[in-house]
């Protein structure tokens, strides 16, 4: 039989070098797989031209491939790029477009783009409201990414309480209301309603998400283990430290126990132990937990990686706490070169670390250098608040206190007299905030009445997403007189975004108006097993023909002649699922389905094993009726 030669067309060979899911860990591989990517994305360009939703897919693989290894300016290109091509091709309304504006904003924020961010998230919001309405759940889980980053500015809270507001019945409805996206919704409310100040109200609302993950996932799910950890670290921060410790303990043993958790995920709860046992003066327990910390964060990122700052700040604290000056001072030399490196001078956190560095160096009888470092601490400041008076009174009052507490009482009143200078214009003499102060430059004028000893404040920099400075309105009492040897805890401004590039959930005009309410429950699955128990996986799935009604999972969906769609189909296809898509709007869209199967379960089963294994973020069960 006379051989046939295999002939690829040039669109095919794109097709196939896109289509290669990136699934390696191995880092040879992976640079492998982005090798070929980015020859796709050329090849794509060459082919069809630069403005080719080929290239556009490639592209938006390369940046998430660059985000997933830590070259967030390589990203930032790659999803800009991607963005581009997709406004110009779908228009500045479609929903793939509102996706890729977020995966940007996400790579903007990894490099310090605050503004530019959120001006991609708001627009994003903008858009999905004209485009599928203020009450699909698209438009609210915009919304959440938007309240994520907004809570991150004092000033923004409010109108980040009032997006989680909206968007919080939308998906409650949308979804049901122990849907595990509500649970994480109330997660996100709570951290704002604790950066407002609002304790009582931000416990309420984590609470409510522990309650639902707990009823929907099991007990030992590592999302209840978030949940119990957020509970923990808010207890800590009001320093309620025995009643924080059993929540933070079981939320290690949760994730200790499971074989899948996340390192980083361990790495935050040992942390918020560690600054637990702080708190009730467990200082020897405290550090093997944070020494432990760093090295899960050095292996499951790198040596140099901004996760690393608070850590290694919070263990420069306890060494200076033991009065092991020269280890203090190694580890905030550490934490202050990877903070430049990544976030650049000039930046809050960089001011935080040099103030205690300065604190270090003075203790090691090195007086000038220490008072250049103080100083430096203090310009950065001064130029990371430029336009931003009232944010500089609050460093400078909080700074001048805890420098009022440590001794250092001339560089105290420095910081105070400037910072009531300011409160005193916004506000006139008799606000709360200028009283404190006024108070506190008061003390400074009282003889010392002997040496105070206090115990450092908690050694652990607020959450990315708490508070990145005390108001002043907080602080109740200001200690006299000099603390020997008791740390000088600056709080440290992390990168405090979490961002989610949101998958296109399903279209109005196609979502189930069964969805979710068949009991209002989700079977629990553990996370990362295979649910081969199931029938749906025991069994040959039948002939979709076979089923009149029944269950589907809708994965996403994209606009008509998108690469994506073919991209999850290729994916499902290699999970030997059942996937096919299904145009609406009049052939807009193409929507993805997984199914369909007989019953809800297998279903739900499948479900969660596209997203433990597949990697798809939210597939969503919904019901199947053959013809509609």
């Amino acid at each position: 039989m006379k051989s046939i030669p295999l002939r690829i067309p040039v669109w095919g060979l794109v097709s196939f070098l896109i289509l290669l899911p990136f699934f390696s860990v191995d880092a040879e591989e992976r640079a492998s797989d982005e090798t070929r990517l980015r020859r796709a994305a050329e090849d794509a360009e060459r082919q069809f031209g630069a403005d080719s939703s080929m290239a556009a897919a490639a592209w938006t693989q390369l940046g998430e491939i660059a985000m997933a290894t830590g070259r967030h300016r390589e990203a930032e290109n790659a999803l800009g790029k991607a963005l581009i091509i997709l406004e110009k091709r779908l228009g500045a309304d479609h929903p793939e477009v509102a996706e890729a504006r977020t995966r940007l904003a996400r790579a903007r924020l990894h490099v310090g783009q605050f503004q530019s961010a959120r001006e991609l998230l708001e627009k994003t919001v903008q858009s999905l409201e004209r485009s599928l309405g203020p009450d699909h759940l698209n438009t609210a889980s915009a919304r959440v990414n938007l309240a994520r980053l907004l809570m991150a500015e004092p000033e923004q809270r409010a109108a980040a309480a009032k997006a989680m507001e909206k968007a919080l019945p939308v998906l409650a409805k949308g979804l049901w209301p122990d849907h595990p996206r509500v649970a994480e919704a109330w997660m996100v409310l709570s951290r704002i309603q604790f950066a407002l100040n609002k304790p009582d109200a931000a416990l309420e609302s984590v609470v409510k998400a522990l309650r639902i993950r707990e009823k929907t996932l099991g007990a030992d799910h590592p999302l209840v283990a978030e949940s119990l950890r957020e509970r923990g670290h808010q207890l800590v921060v009001r320093g309620e430290f025995a009643a924080a410790e059993p929540f933070l303990r079981r939320s290690v043993e949760i994730l200790e126990k499971s074989g899948n958790a996340a390192p980083l995920e361990l790495a935050e709860s040992l942390e918020h132990l560690g600054s637990c046992l702080i708190g009730m003066k467990q200082r020897g327990a405290a550090e093997p937990l944070l020494q432990r910390v760093v090295k899960l964060r050095e292996g499951a990122l790198d040596k140099e990686h901004p996760g690393l700052v608070k850590v290694l700040n919070d263990l420069a604290l306890l060494r200076q706490a033991a009065e092991e000056w020269a280890g203090a001072e190694e580890l905030f030399r550490r934490a202050l070169t990877i903070t430049r490196k990544h976030l650049g001078k000039d930046h809050l956190q960089e001011a935080f670390i040099l103030g205690n560095l300065a604190q270090v160096v003075a203790r090691r009888g090195r007086a000038e250098e220490s008072e250049r470092l103080f100083g430096e601490s203090v310009a950065t400041a001064e130029r990371f608040f430029q336009g931003n008076p009232l944010g500089l009174s609050d460093w400078l009052a909080n700074l001048g206190i805890i420098l009022h507490k440590e001794g250092a009482r001339e560089r105290a009143g420095v910081l105070l007299r400037r910072a009531e200078a300011v409160l005193i214009t916004v506000y006139g003499k008799d606000h709360p905030q200028v009283i404190r102060v006024s108070r506190a430059i008061q003390e400074l004028d009282k003889p010392v009445a002997g040496t105070v000893q206090s115990e450092p404040v908690v050694a652990s920099a607020p959450r990315s997403d708490s508070k990145p400075i005390v108001p002043v309105s907080e602080v109740k009492e200001v200690a006299v007189g000099p603390a020997r040897g008791a740390p000088m805890n600056l709080p440290l401004q992390q990168q405090p975004y979490v961002i989610t590039p949101p998958t296109i959930v399903p279209l109005e005009a196609y979502m189930p108006t069964t969805f979710g309410k068949e009991g209002g429950k989700v079977p629990v699955v553990p996370a990362g097993s295979r649910p081969a128990e199931s029938a749906a996986t025991e069994k040959k799935a039948p002939d979709k023909e076979e089923i009149r009604q029944g269950a589907v999972v809708h994965l996403s969906c994209f606009g008509s002649g998108s690469p994506h769609t073919a991209l999850l189909e290729a994916k499902m296809r290699g999970m030997s699922l059942p996937v096919y898509h299904k145009p609406v709007k009049n052939g807009t869209f193409d929507c993805v389905f997984v199914g369909p199967f007989a019953t809800r379960p297998e279903a739900e089963a499948t479900a969660e094993r596209i997203r433990t294994e597949g990697g798809v973020e939210n597939p969503m069960v919904g019901r199947y009726a053959r013809g509609e």
